[in-house]
């Protein structure tokens, strides 16, 4: 915690040179308001140093130690920070290098704020997609402290959806494929940069040589996303927060790329892009466990904010692929059938991940390790994704696969519902953007204790869950 935090009303205890600026508030079910702040020092952005109020509480900072000794003054210029910038990621510098103050990473010692560049460049990377490449360089050393990157990877006829309803507007004589009753959230084609229209109203054929075949599955996806976290959580997907002056409109992109097997949300544009695949190896990456991934971002995006790097990256990415599943469960379409898969219609040859066993995959990890940070987050996901499988399912055989335990232990599940519940309660309420595994386990265990009471059988099964995945700790002990 900074110093000279006292428990009075925000934002009188920021520490000298700070300021605490409110975006978001959620009152819990037992009348308790959590605030969501994000931070600045000496008018400077604080990655990392987003903090949340419960109640009375002052706020709680895991993640940086004291600021008020931390010179402004950069030793390196924004110039020399964005030629080291460059020299290091041969990408294109976009717009000016932003002096911040930087404090993320998954240990204490990479959380000590220090001074830094931000440098934004962006282009295409080797397997395709494009980059929005956050360079945080040391302001006084010079040194790239971290990086972080703004693009996540990750009646209609659809390919993957087959026959579904959609709710189109009127455009002149046409339908345009954007949805009125949800935020007007609209898909269109990269190609043209327009929205897909249609005029009799039975949109596509279900097949892929048809351009608006993608987009089909991926705005009747976006809708049942929309209504899963509507009717779930109460969240609207199609928003920015209680504190702007309206909804904004999240949209979405088919056909990006040439033959790209992948797609990506950008914060950059706040869009959702997807790849056609190969046709060989990959199918169209529209699937609804995809679509419902990729907008999931976004939620993260206006809820913990977790930096996708390091085991915050991990964590993201588990979020995007438990919900992608939960929707498949939501949803219950016959043409595709709910699991615990990922990507399982994307890729011909198998799924992408597995969430009972992480490892299947050959390359995700099933526990937590010291170096799992250091992995690819789609590979460190495994973590957060066996610990949700767990907690709602359990170990050993079971109708959704064969989960093991990391510690030999026996967990038994608490459900699909509770378990989802607990874990958007500690995305929505708990989490920060630098928050790891162990913090993900304490902010269950707090929204377990909010959700559920102290020390009852939903907050055990967290404790059993994330202990079986390796990932421990000394709790409050239960009675």
């Amino acid at each position: 915690m900074l110093a000279g935090l006292v428990a009075v009303p925000p934002p009188a205890y920021a520490a000298p040179g700070e300021k605490l600026h409110a975006s978001r508030t959620v009152i819990g079910p037992n009348g308790v308001k959590h605030t969501r702040y994000d931070r600045t020092y000496q008018g400077l952005p604080v990655l990392g140093g987003d903090v949340i109020t419960h109640g009375d509480q002052a706020p709680e900072s895991r993640t940086l130690s004291t600021l008020t000794t931390l010179s402004t003054t950069p030793q390196v210029s924004g110039p020399a920070a964005t030629a080291i910038a460059v020299k290091s990621f041969p990408f294109k510098p976009s717009g000016s290098p932003q002096l911040v103050i930087e404090g993320i990473g998954d240990t204490a010692a990479a959380r000590v704020p220090a001074l830094a560049w931000d440098v934004l460049v962006t282009g295409t990377r080797p397997d395709g997609l494009p980059t929005a490449l956050h360079v945080l360089v040391d302001a006084a050393t010079g040194a790239i402290r971290t990086t972080y990157d703004d693009v996540q990877a990750d009646t209609g006829h659809g390919f993957h959806s087959g026959d579904v309803p959609l709710t189109t507007a009127p455009s002149g004589t046409s339908r345009i494929l954007r949805d009125p009753t949800r935020g007007n959230f609209g898909t269109y084609d990269v190609d043209t940069q327009r929205y897909f229209t249609d005029s009799d109203g039975d949109w596509a054929d279900g097949r892929p040589s048809n351009a608006a075949t993608d987009a089909v599955d991926v705005q009747w996806g976006a809708a049942v996303t929309y209504d899963f976290y509507k009717q779930t959580f109460g969240y609207t997907l199609v928003q920015n927060s209680e504190f702007s002056d309206g909804p904004s409109t999240l949209n979405a992109g088919v056909h990006e790329g040439s033959r790209l097997s992948n797609a990506y949300w950008s914060e950059q544009c706040h869009c959702m892009r997807f790849g056609d695949g190969n046709g060989v190896t990959t199918n169209p990456y529209t699937s609804l466990d995809v679509v419902a991934h990729e907008a999931t971002h976004s939620v993260i995006s206006r809820t913990a904010k977790l930096w996708y790097s390091g085991e915050s990256g991990g964590l993201n990415e588990a979020t995007s692929d438990i919900v992608g599943n939960l929707v498949e469960f939501f949803a219950a379409n016959p043409a595709d059938p709910p699991d615990y898969l990922v990507g399982e219609k994307v890729w011909k040859a198998a799924p992408l991940r597995y969430m009972d066993r992480p490892s299947k995959d050959g390359v995700s990890a099933d526990c937590w390790s010291p170096t799992v940070g250091s992995l690819n987050v789609h590979r460190s996901s495994g973590v957060g994704n066996h610990a949700f499988f767990l907690l709602a399912n359990g170990s050993g055989t079971s109708a959704w696969g064969d989960s093991p335990t990391c510690d030999g232990s026996t967990v038994t599940g608490i459900g699909r519902d509770t378990a989802a519940r607990l874990w958007f309660h500690a995305l929505d309420t708990q989490w920060t953007s630098s928050t790891n595994y162990a913090g993900a386990r304490t902010g269950m265990l707090a929204a377990a204790t909010e959700l559920y009471g102290e020390c009852g059988t939903e907050y055990r099964a967290v404790q059993a869950a994330w202990s079986a995945v390796a990932v421990t700790a000394v709790d409050q002990p239960c009675p």
